[in-house]
């Protein structure tokens, strides 16, 4: 009876593993859709109302990050936001753009809950910046999705409760000109309060925002 009782509580939270990885995949599909919908500065309306309802239907909420190294921060103004309130209001041919960092406050300050949290940053061109965030330990996902003409590099490093850092995460591929989107799985962070600091490098001339989404 043990056994069984054992076995079925495994499968649940595989289960429950499962559709949290899923809501992360979705949320990251959906920044890229976002992504996508805007090409050409003129972007397809019908990809825009896609990306809006996808990310309205999912669980996530705000990410709040610790500031660490935001010097190459920039201004949110005439970027996207990805958030489902911006690209709605985009679909209807609204003028948002000037009103972009009202947008991104506006996403902050939204409680939509679920295990996955995003924001939206902009970072200077051919800047570099650092977020931090606290984590208790377990298997930690972060990726990162560019707005269009945006590429970037996304690097992870985890310090434990006693100070000592880990390598860093990283992936390597057109790590010299960056990729429009990126994305880290299955970081092992150490139980306790650890810390896990988030640094996004901007390899685009020109400002760009960026999603950053972590589970």
């Amino acid at each position: 009876m043990r056994r069984i009782v054992l076995i079925s509580f495994c499968s649940l939270f595989s289960i429950i593993s499962y559709a949290q990885s899923e809501d992360f995949h979705k949320v990251y599909e959906a920044c890229k859709l976002a992504q996508s919908s805007m090409s050409l500065g003129e972007g397809s309306q019908n990809e825009i109302v896609e990306a809006a309802s996808l990310l309205t239907s999912l669980r996530w909420a705000p990410l709040i990050l610790q500031e660490f190294d935001i010097k190459h921060e920039a201004s949110m103004k005439n970027h996207l936001v990805f958030s489902p309130e911006f690209l709605s209001d985009v679909a209807k041919k609204r003028s948002v753009y000037k009103r972009a960092k009202e947008y991104a406050k506006e996403q902050i300050a939204t409680q939509r809950g679920g295990d996955v949290k995003l924001c939206t940053k902009c970072i200077k061109g051919e800047g570099k910046v650092i977020y931090a965030m606290r984590h208790r330990g377990g298997s930690f996902n972060v990726a990162a999705v560019a707005e269009v003409n945006g590429l970037i590099n996304l690097s992870v490093i985890v310090k434990d409760t006693n100070g000592n850092e880990s390598k860093p995460y990283k992936t390597s591929s057109e790590e010299f000109k960056g990729a429009s989107f990126r994305k880290l799985e299955n970081i092992q962070v150490p139980k306790g309060n650890s810390k896990v600091y988030i640094s996004i490098e901007n390899k685009s001339k020109k400002d760009r925002s960026v999603a950053i989404i972590v589970e």
